[in-house]
């Protein structure tokens, strides 16, 4: 089994919530602004009726995902949020207080566990994949984010959230360079960038003054990381 459904669930997951509440508000709107349409009132009155169940229903999915996120170790939770959440702030987070020493090929092992582990705390909650898809199986995001799995376009789906990938320790590194090791390297690039900026800027500095810097740190060869970055 490939789990498809639960895949569509962890992707949807951090947007959930607002997914439920925009569903909300269309079907607010569709009954404020009845008056204005020409649709048979029982017509409408049923379709605002399954919207507000759509929500309840998303609300419930929703509820079923934090139960089972709950029941996930640190480690699992570092793995889920860098494949499927990829929220930068969280990330970030996770990555400074909790190291995950495996190899590449390990780390997809230990993903594809992970999600068989999701999937059968959700079916303990009731959200087969037979359930999942009656009550969403004609919801667009979902949809089309099975549509995408199924057309092995999975990566379209993580694409606009992160362009690098995860940096995999070897077995070889010390302990004390693991968290290091797994920070985004967006950030690792953007760190080890504006320490040459400073080293270069210090050296300029000290070519030009008769006195080089002070081993204080004052003068151009103070330049903070961050300064010096921009």
């Amino acid at each position: 089994m490939a789990y498809e459904y639960a895949k569509v669930i962890l992707y949807a997951y951090p947007h959930l919530s607002a997914l439920a509440e925009a569903v909300g508000v269309g079907a607010e709107n569709k009954a404020l602004l009845s008056f204005r349409g020409t649709e048979n009132t029982l017509a409408l009155a049923e379709r605002i009726a399954e919207e507000l169940a759509l929500k309840d229903r998303l609300l419930r999915l929703k509820e079923a995902a934090d139960e089972a996120l709950d029941c996930c170790t640190e480690e699992e939770l570092l793995l889920l949020e860098y494949k499927y959440f990829r929220r930068r702030k969280v990330l970030r987070e996770r990555f400074a207080a909790v190291c995950v020493s495996c190899s590449e090929r390990n780390y997809f092992r230990r993903q594809s566990a992970l999600l068989r582990k999701i999937a059968a705390r959700l079916c303990m909650r009731g959200w087969t994949e037979e359930r999942f898809m009656q009550a969403f199986g004609a919801f667009p995001p979902f949809r089309r984010a099975l549509a995408a799995l199924a057309g092995g376009k999975e990566k379209r789906l993580i694409a606009h959230r992160c362009k690098r990938e995860i940096a995999f320790r070897s077995d070889q590194k010390s302990e004390d360079s693991c968290a290091e090791d797994f920070l985004p390297r967006s950030t690792s690039t953007a760190t080890a960038t504006a320490t040459a900026q400073r080293m270069q800027m210090t050296a300029i500095c000290t070519a030009f003054t008769d006195d080089p810097p002070s081993s204080s740190g004052a003068g151009c060869g103070s330049l903070s990381p961050a300064s010096a970055a921009r």
